[in-house]
């Protein structure tokens, strides 16, 4: 059996495509790759600009009415659907 190349050309020969590529697109090429991709950076700084975690110790009295106010109507709507 004879081992069959998958990149066509012969071996130490540069690829053609690459060769017939601009001058522009060959310096980018060049170009070291990014660390993170520009998507991930966005979402690193909004992270960032976030506030800190809320402390459980601290919750106050209003945010027992909300809990409660939103139980009751979550609560209040199931109970009108099953009827």
């Amino acid at each position: 059996m004879t081992a069959i190349s998958l990149v066509p050309g012969r071996p130490g020969e540069g690829n053609r495509f690459r060769r017939n590529l601009p001058l522009a697109v060959k310096a980018r090429l060049e170009m070291p790759m990014p660390r993170y991709e520009p998507e991930v950076e966005a979402a690193m700084k909004r992270h960032a600009l976030r506030s800190p975690d809320l402390d459980w110790k601290r919750i106050s009295a209003q945010d027992v009415r909300d809990f409660l106010l939103a139980y009751c109507a979550c609560f209040l709507a199931l109970q009108t659907f099953l009827a």
